[in-house]
């Protein structure tokens, strides 16, 4: 089984265990998984990944229940419904990673393509573990994967009903890269469809979101392989400079860690001046999420809606 659904599992493993009224005090938890170096991190998932596989055959769950019961899904589940998509929607998931939006949007959509170039650090495999998702989900009836630049969307004018980029535009490396993907986004949006961005913003509820925004705040500025949240301004600001107009913006505040931002502090690609401020930055981080946990901070939900001359 994919990572991906490894630490779906770590997520869904407490309400599982409950359900099933089994202990599991002893076993892995995710918040095991925050601090640890690579190596460590690939031998937990491999340990858990046992234990897990024993737990799904003694009690004849589906990949469906884990999805259900993580905080990844329930999160993606719950967009889907707040987006509204329909039955008969053709949607386009403009990178969708690893496609845990991708598999919420096919139970109630009539087919989604998932688009991604795949191309960033730490992202080998991923499309295997994608299909091997959609396989174990009996999707891929459903679902059509698409090696592509969100930026040159192989796509014709008009051709799809629902564009989507749910917790992607961060992922791109600069705001020309965010204002061109989503020009060609609109590009390939049919008439009277719909094109919709959902992003976290910069805002905590809560100390468990004030301890998810410090460490996601410390990987964006040593890592440097993801941008950091944008405000709301600057969301409507960046859709305004694409030349979409009719914005309708939703805050949905769903208080799930439903993009954690684990990584591991590697040092040695820093520069001598930037290490100690780094590390102290670090620790503090990854103890606020021992102490209060660690949820993603409130979304934005923006639609804009295509209108032909």
């Amino acid at each position: 089984m994919g990572v991906n659904l490894q630490i779906l599992g770590l997520q869904a493993i407490p309400r599982l265990a409950k359900k099933f009224n089994l202990d599991f005090e002893d076993c892995l938890t995710y918040s095991d998984l925050y601090g640890i170096p690579p190596e460590e991190f690939r031998k937990a998932c491999d340990k858990f990944e046992k234990i897990f596989s024993c737990f799904i055959k003694e009690t004849n769950i589906s990949w469906w229940d884990v999805f259900f019961n993580s905080d990844i899904g329930m999160e993606r589940i719950a967009l889907v419904r707040d987006i509204g998509l329909e039955k008969d929607d053709m949607v386009l998931d403009v990178g969708c990673g690893r496609g845990y939006f991708t598999i919420a949007a096919a139970r109630l959509s009539e087919a989604v393509i998932g688009l991604d170039l795949m191309n960033g650090r730490g992202r080998y495999g991923w499309w295997r573990n994608f299909k091997e998702t959609l396989a174990e989900l009996n999707l891929k009836h459903k679902v059509l994967g698409l090696k592509a630049d969100a930026q040159i969307i192989p796509m014709s004018d008009c051709s799809v009903q629902k564009v989507v980029a749910v917790h992607c535009i961060r992922n791109f490396q600069n705001r020309q890269i965010i204002r061109n993907a989503i020009r060609e986004m609109y590009r390939v949006l049919s008439k009277d469809g719909e094109i919709i961005i959902v992003e976290n913003i910069l805002m905590a509820r809560n100390k468990s979101q004030e301890a998810h925004l410090a460490l996601y705040k410390c990987r964006c500025k040593y890592i440097r392989d993801d941008l950091f949240y944008f405000s709301q301004e600057e969301l409507r600001k960046m859709l305004k400079e694409a030349e979409l107009r009719e914005v309708h913006v939703k805050i949905v505040d769903y208080n799930l860690s439903a993009a954690p931002p684990i990584f591991y502090l590697n040092t040695s690609i820093l520069k001598k001046e930037q290490i100690k401020e780094a590390r102290e930055e670090y620790t503090e981080a990854i103890d606020m999420v021992k102490k209060y946990g660690e949820t993603s901070p409130p979304a934005l939900i923006i639609k804009a809606t295509k209108h032909l001359k």
